[in-house]
């Protein structure tokens, strides 16, 4: 298969505009061969859109910077779109107008499907056998997510996964090991009534109504979210969900929680979940990867790590990785495909993403990483981080842990935080919201798959 939908090409770009910037793409290429010394004015300009606010895009930042620095030849310019939603939302109005596209695009990981079906990215595989990348440099349970029918389309960058925070001195106060998290909800449910019954906090467990958690628990059962594998055979036509018996378990686990008496809502924002439990309030949440710096750092006691906690443990499930990747647009210039592609090679590397992930807390996606001095020096001061890293090589690569491939995955989870308030006043039963979760869903796909027709 080559690039993505190269017959769906016409909504997004008049061929000779397209032709035209080939040959200017000629020009330039010709130009830089010529002989003569590289100066500023004739470097190849990128653009890179990205999400990365705050401590974040100051790291990012710093990334291009070093890169720029590193040769002659290319220069990125970074832009900040602010948020994911409104980056796609931008993206999107420059495939319409035909122009303004960026070179390089990050793009959330529920954004996947409409990139893969826009027409208007190259996939960064084509890339791999031209340049000589190693494609095993990128672990596969973290590839896998942005892989369709067999083609690696974009290049994992800010990665993260769910994982289980308690708070230690709350476990020692309450007579539970400190060292040894609980794996099972279950196990959540006896150490959480532990921790209110002996005073040692007021509220034992809690998780913020978040679809993505829905999503990844599903992934632990070891079943599907939506048919065809996920969508990774075939696109999605269905969720599989309430056929499979994951939906109703997830649900159950939910509400089960929720009437114990050791459980308390903080609602859909995840803040204020993160802030009952940096406050002492909340013994164990389960939250992403991408806020441990910010909960060690917030917390005035020892934070624990541990694996997500299943529901049914089994050999199938796992963790589906978030975050976001890096997305080469199909600008028609050859040369700043190139040139873009060149400054996603840089940002794989080992040290890069060793500096990538000790100044934000996301994974390094490259294996060598783990093996720098610095990386070893940081795991050494922050044995937490070992949790995330292990728990991810852990998972099993398959069309669970993969994660669904859908167009509609942003409104499904808004739709999973509606309904979920319902089942814990009681106003729909667990059998009830799988139900209704399932058919919005599934309307929403058809609406979707149709348009794209």
């Amino acid at each position: 298969m080559g690039r993505a939908g190269t017959n769906k090409k016409e909504g997004f770009y008049m061929k000779n505009k397209k032709w035209m910037a080939i040959l200017l793409g000629g020009i330039m290429a010709a130009s830089l061969a010529a002989p003569c010394s590289v100066s500023a004015a004739e470097k190849t300009t990128i653009t890179f859109w990205h999400a990365m606010g705050g401590t974040n895009g100051e790291v990012l930042q710093q990334i291009v910077d070093d890169f720029n620095a590193s040769q002659d030849e290319i220069e990125i310019k970074a832009e900040y779109q602010g948020t994911y939603d409104d980056t796609i939302t931008k993206l999107k109005a420059a495939m319409q107008s035909e122009s303004g596209l960026p070179d390089v695009c990050q793009m959330y990981d529920v954004g996947t499907k409409f990139m893969y079906d826009s027409g208007a990215v190259i996939p960064v595989e084509d890339k791999f056998e031209s340049t000589g990348y190693d494609k095993s440099s990128v672990m596969d349970v973290i590839s896998s997510y942005y892989t369709v029918e067999g083609k690696q389309y974009a290049m994992p960058f800010n990665v993260s996964t769910p994982m289980l925070y308690y708070n230690k001195d709350v476990f020692e106060a309450a007579g539970l090991d400190p060292e040894t998290p609980p794996t099972t909800y279950d196990e959540v449910l006896e150490d959480a009534k532990k921790i209110v019954e002996s005073g040692a906090a007021p509220v034992g467990y809690s998780q913020a109504i978040y679809g993505w958690f829905f999503e990844q628990q599903l992934a632990g059962l070891g079943v599907t979210y939506g048919n065809n594998d996920n969508g990774r055979t075939e696109a999605v036509t269905a969720v599989d969900f309430d056929s499979n018996g994951g939906g109703l378990k997830v649900f159950d686990m939910w509400k089960k929680l929720y009437d114990s008496g050791y459980f308390e809502d903080y609602g859909t924002t995840t803040a204020d979940t993160q802030t009952a439990f940096f406050s002492g309030q909340v013994g164990m949440i389960i939250e992403s990867t991408a806020i441990l710096k910010n909960a060690v750092d917030s917390s005035p006691f020892e934070v624990g790590t541990g694996y997500l906690p299943r529901i049914e443990q089994n050999d199938e499930g796992g963790v589906i990785i978030g975050g976001g990747s890096l997305w080469l647009t199909d600008t028609g210039n050859e040369a700043n495909e190139d040139a873009a592609w060149k400054f996603i090679e840089y940002i794989t590397t080992p040290d890069v993403q060793a500096k990538w992930s000790m100044g934000t807390g996301y994974f390094a996606i490259n294996e060598k990483a783990y093996e720098t001095d610095d990386m070893k020096a940081y795991l050494e001061e922050n044995p937490n981080f070992m949790t995330a890293i292990n728990q991810l090589k852990d998972s099993p690569v398959n069309c669970n842990t993969a994660g669904v491939l859908s167009g509609v995955q942003t409104e499904a989870r808004l739709t999973f935080n509606e309904i979920m308030p319902q089942v814990y006043d009681g106003k729909l039963t667990t059998q009830d919201a799988v139900d209704q979760l399932a058919a919005s869903v599934n309307k929403a796909i058809e609406n979707y798959n149709e348009s794209i027709k």
